[in-house]
C-alpha cells in the first residue's frame, strides 16, 4: 500500500517520524487525504491525523499530537528497537591531491626538518556517538539529552559532530570496502565519553542550582513571613490574656498565658524549622545520567606513514590521519605525554610535543 496522493505541503517532523516508523517495522502507510492516513504495522491496522479539523469527517482516526498516548507508544517503541545502529558515513573524498604538500604546510615540525611520506591507505574509523539523558531532579523535574562523538582510534571527542551526521550521509552500506583502522572497543569509548558528559552534566546542575536557589529563597522568605505573623498573632494573644485574675496552678501552663504564648511561640518555630529543612531538601539537585542510544559511524580516513627528516636523514616516524571531513590532518599524539599537538619538538629521544619540557641527552664516559 503506497501513497498515491501527492500534495504540496511540507511534512512536519512528527508526519515524517510515523512515515519512516511504519516503513522502518515493514509495515505501510496510506495517506488518504492530506494529513490523514491509513497505518499498518506488525500487530494492528490504524487511522491516524495531524489535523484536529479533520476529526469529524474522520470518527476512527486518532489526533496524532506530541503527547498522545499513540505518539508516546511509538516514541517508546522505536527507542527500544533502535537503541543501537552502526552506519557509514559516505559523500566525503579521500583522494586528496597534493597530499604531501598540503601535509607539509601544516608546520607540524620545526624550521628545517620535513616530512616524507611512505604510504597512504584509506581506512574506516570508527567514531562511536552516544547519546545521554541526563535527569535533573528536585522540586521539579528537568530532562537533557547530550550527544557526545568519540573517536575510537585517538580516543578524542569528535569536535564536527554534526557535519558527521549530517542529514543524508550516513548510510547502512559503505561505499567502498575498507579495513578497520587500530582503536579501542566501544566500552572504552563509552568511559572517555561519560568522562567527558560529567564535565557538561556538572555545568547544566550548577546553572539548575542557582536557578532553583532563587525560587527557594523566595518560598523561604514567604514561609518566614507566615511564621511571623502567627508569632504576631500569639504576642498578641498574651497580651490580651495578661489581665486574667485566675492563678495558675503550680506546674501547669493552662492558666498562664505567659507561659502558653511562650509555649506556642516555641512550638511555631519547630514547625518552620521542620518546614525549611523539608523546602531545601525538596530544592537540592539530584542528577542522573543514563546511556539512551549509541550509534557507530565508520567514516573513512587516510591513515599515512610518515618519516621525519633533517638534510635526509631520519630523526622519527609518525602515524598522521588525515581527516577528509575537516580537510586536514588531525592533531599528533605525543609520544611522552600523549596530548593531541600540531607542533612537535626534536630530541635524542625522537619526536615530542614543544610543551613537554625538555631533556638533556644523557651523559656518556669515556674510559681513558
Amino acid at each position: 500500500m503506497t501513497s498515491v496522493f501527492q500534495h504540496s505541503l511540507c511534512f512536519s517532523p512528527l508526519e515524517q517520524f510515523i512515515r519512516d516508523f511504519v516503513e522502518a517495522v515493514n509495515g505501510a502507510w496510506d495517506e488518504i487525504e492530506p494529513r490523514v492516513y491509513d497505518l499498518l504495522t506488525e500487530t494492528e491496522l490504524l487511522q491516524v491525523t495531524f489535523d484536529p479539523e479533520a476529526l469529524p469527517e474522520h470518527p476512527r482516526a486518532q489526533l496524532a499530537s506530541f503527547g498522545s498516548p499513540l505518539i508516546d507508544r511509538l516514541l517508546g517503541e522505536a527507542v527500544k528497537r533502535w537503541s543501537a545502529a552502526q552506519l557509514y558515513r559516505i559523500g566525503l573524498n579521500w583522494h586528496v591531491q597534493d597530499l604531501h604538500e598540503r601535509v607539509n604546510t601544516t608546520d607540524l615540525l620545526p624550521h628545517g626538518a620535513e616530512l616524507r611520506i611512505e604510504r597512504v591507505r584509506a581506512m574506516n574509523f570508527p567514531q562511536a556517538v552516544f547519546w545521554f539523558k541526563a535527569i535533573f531532579s528536585g522540586d521539579q523535574r528537568q530532562e537533557e539529552i547530550l550527544p557526545i562523538g568519540i573517536d575510537l582510534h585517538y580516543q578524542r571527542e569528535v569536535r564536527q559532530l554534526e557535519p558527521l551526521l549530517a542529514d543524508g550521509r550516513l548510510s547502512t552500506s559503505p561505499e567502498a570496502i575498507l579495513a578497520e583502522a587500530r582503536h579501542a572497543g566501544l566500552v572504552s569509548g563509552y568511559r572517555t565519553a561519560r568522562g567527558h558528559v560529567v564535565r557538561t552534566v556538572t555545568s547544566l546542575a550548577n546553572g539548575c542550582r542557582r536557578e532553583w536557589a532563587g525560587r527557594l529563597e523566595r518560598q523561604i522568605a514567604r514561609t518566614s513571613s507566615y511564621y511571623a505573623q502567627l508569632r504576631e498573632e500569639a504576642d498578641e494573644y498574651a497580651r490580651r490574656s495578661q489581665f486574667r485574675t485566675r492563678k495558675p496552678e503550680a506546674g501547669s501552663i493552662e492558666g498562664d498565658p505567659a507561659a502558653r504564648a511562650a509555649a506556642l511561640r516555641e512550638a511555631i518555630d519547630r514547625e518552620q524549622s521542620l518546614r525549611i529543612a523539608e523546602l531545601r531538601q525538596r530544592s537540592s539537585v539530584r542528577v542522573k545520567i543514563q546511556l539512551a542510544s549509541v550509534m557507530l559511524v565508520e567514516q573513512p580516513k587516510l591513515q599515512i606513514a610518515a618519516a621525519a627528516t633533517v638534510k635526509d636523514r631520519c630523526v622519527g616516524r609518525l602515524d598522521l590521519v588525515w581527516d577528509p571531513l575537516s580537510d586536514g590532518l588531525e592533531a599528533v599524539p605525543c609520544t611522552r605525554c600523549g596530548q593531541p599537538t600540531f607542533t612537535l619538538r626534536i630530541e635524542h629521544a625522537g619526536l615530542v610535543c614543544a610543551n613537554c619540557p625538555v631533556v638533556p641527552p644523557p651523559t656518556v664516559l669515556h674510559r681513558r
